[in-house]
Parts: structure tokens; sequence; C-alpha cells
């Protein structure tokens, strides 16, 4: 199958899927029954990621169809931390035999610090706090500036983007003195 083909077969999946994520379960996303060991359930998460990582789909000119396919990534990802975790997966059985198909955690339920990317909503916002945090780590703190700034287009109220900016632009400054 040709680069083109691959694109386009990627730009068909995340059109068909993508509506319909709310309806699907954990186990649907992953293709796995709920019986499926962690090792199985791992394995399949791997596989899904090998074909949708957001950086095998970096070249899709269609904006639209690449901000779908980090959606459907984020929830697979966000399904294979559920069931591979057994409390997780256990509360998470009870909720889907209520009905619902993702399992809500509350801010208590949530252990040690929280992934700053996880408060933004934008995938671009998200796309470019990481490169931002990326060049801040680096000390390319007029890269990191840049950054937090398109993150900031995205998300203009993100407490959390201001703070980071802030920050690469206080490292960009020359030391008083």
């Amino acid at each position: 199958m040709s680069a083109a083909d691959r694109l386009a077969q990627l730009i068909s999946f995340a059109r068909l899927v993508e509506p319909t994520l709310s309806e699907r379960s954990y186990y649907e996303l992953l293709n796995v029954d709920k019986q499926a060991n962690i090792p199985t359930i791992r394995r399949a998460f791997y596989d899904v990621a090998a074909k949708l990582h957001p950086d095998r789909c970096a070249a899709l000119d269609d904006a639209e169809a690449r901000s779908k396919l980090e959606t459907i990534y984020a929830r697979i990802a966000e399904g294979y931390r559920v069931l591979s975790e057994p409390q997780k997966r256990a509360a998470y059985d009870e909720a889907l035999g209520r009905g619902h198909k993702r399992l809500v955690i509350t801010a208590r339920d949530k252990k040690g610090p929280q992934n700053p990317e996880e408060l933004l909503k934008h995938p671009e916002a998200k796309k470019f706090f990481r490169l931002g945090m990326i060049a801040l780590a680096n000390r390319d703190f007029k890269g990191a500036a840049l950054n937090f700034n398109f993150a900031r287009s995205f998300e203009p109220s993100a407490a959390v983007i201001a703070e980071k900016l802030a920050e690469a632009k206080a490292g960009a400054e020359p030391p008083a003195g």
C-alpha cells in the first residue's frame, strides 16, 4: 500500500469512527473482549498505536481528519490506561453495565502530579504546548515562548499556558546586573 493510499485510508477511518466515539466502549476501541488479560490489552493498544499515533499522522494535510485521529487516539489511550489497571477496570466494567462508555475519574481518584497538557482541550493547543515544553526543557526560551504563544492562540484562557509562557519569557531575558 502506498503512503498516499494509507493516508486516504486514515482519513476515511477518522471520518467514520470519530463521530461514533461516544457510542463505543474501551473494549470495542481496542478490539478486545471483556475477558482479555492485560498482556492482550497491551498488545492491542500497541497495534493501534502503531497505526494511529499522532506522530504517524503528521503528514496529513487535512487538519480536520488529523484532529479527529488525535481524538480517536486519545480515547484509545484512555481505554488502555483504564483497562490495564485492575481497580479502574473493575470500576469501568461496573459503569459499563449501567450504560456508561467512559470511566469518569474524579480529581480525588487521580494519583501523583497531573500532566499539565491534560488540562488543554484543543488538539493544536496540546501540540504547541508539548513543543513549548520540549523547548523549555532544552533551555530554548525563545522557541518555548513562540510555541506557548501558538498554544495560547487556540486556548486563550488556559492558565497553564500563561504560566509556562511567563516562565519562558523570564528565561529569555538577560540576567539583571
